[in-house]
């Protein structure tokens, strides 16, 4: 009985990584521009190629009764090609593509192209690093977790704004109370500089005291992503520790901040490629007020919409 056991797990571990990799699907996509229709054309082909969740819910209201029916897409776009373009005299837009997909994230984050792919579609966001570091081992103003940061994002491919353009601002008042957590004046900064997200967070350095002749450099981030225009938080790590010996107090913190930052900064951008790949999956929820108007324009906006191809309008 035991044999059996064996050989039947033997068949199942190489099945299971089969199923772990990365295929091709198509999709089909509609828009009334080229890009929106790419979008729900990759959309399309991770529904294909990987599956989706599906939920229904039945809608009454005082004039009808409505089935709402949604969809969410459980994959990743790595990379793909357009097979078939086509307008109608309307200028609406078919596109057809084939795509490679994944429900792997960390096959996004390891692949340059599939990086690209995803900056591409959230329209290549700039990002600014708002830091405020303090170290206890050499009291002085360091920058080394910001610097670690920016680094790591800008060898994934981020499009990051210059730390000394950030930097002039210092002594503004927004720029001080940004580095205290502030995201309204965060994103004061940011427009400034013409940045779309921010890296806000706070790094401390200390020593952990002295072993053998070896200080024990201890140091502890936090820090969260936040879209400029509207506050909201894509990604958040509350803590990142790091430590490090070293016979220099001094290399014995920056080692310290590096390897915090280092935990810190992997996190961040796994969160942040999970939220932005879940969005180029899947819709973007819009909230949309009219003002001023009465029952009947409302009802054609929203039968306008319906016509633009704009799915899972709601009251």
């Amino acid at each position: 009985m035991k044999n059996i056991y064996r050989i039947i797990v033997a068949c199942l571990v190489p099945l299971t990584l089969l199923l772990a990799q990365a295929q091709t699907a198509q999709g089909v996509g509609y828009g009334l521009t080229k890009d929106a229709a790419i979008e729900q054309a990759k959309r399309d082909a991770v529904e294909n190629g990987l599956g989706a969740y599906i939920s229904s819910e039945t809608v009454v209201t005082a004039t009808s009764l409505s089935d709402n029916i949604y969809s969410k897409a459980q994959g990743f776009v790595k990379k793909f090609d357009i097979v078939k373009e086509k307008k109608d005299p309307d200028g609406n837009w078919e596109i057809t593509i084939s795509a490679e997909v994944t429900q792997i994230l960390d096959q996004v984050m390891q692949d340059e192209a599939a990086m690209q792919t995803l900056l591409n579609s959230m329209n290549r966001p700039r990002i600014i690093f708002l830091l405020r570091e303090t170290n206890l081992i050499d009291n002085t103003p360091t920058d080394f977790a910001e610097t670690k940061l920016l680094s790591m994002f800008y060898d994934k491919g981020f499009d990051v704004v210059d730390r000394q353009l950030v930097q002039a601002l210092k002594g503004e008042p927004d720029y001080e109370q940004a580095l205290g957590g502030n995201v309204a004046a965060a994103a004061k900064i940011a427009a400034m500089l013409g940045a779309e997200v921010i890296v806000i967070g706070t790094a401390k350095i200390s020593s952990g005291g002295v072993f053998y002749g070896m200080t024990s450099g201890q140091a502890d981030l936090n820090g969260k992503i936040v879209r400029a225009d509207t506050g909201e938080i894509l990604a958040v790590v509350p803590s990142a520790h790091g430590k490090k010996p070293h016979i220099s107090p001094s290399t014995a913190g920056v080692n310290a901040v590096n390897d915090a930052a280092d935990k810190l900064g992997t996190d961040i951008i796994r969160q942040l490629i999970q939220k932005w790949s879940t969005q180029q999956s899947n819709f973007i929820k819009v909230f949309i007020i009219l003002k001023n108007a009465d029952f009947g324009s409302y009802m054609m906006f929203q039968s306008f919409l319906q016509a633009q191809t704009v799915s899972g309008i709601r009251n």
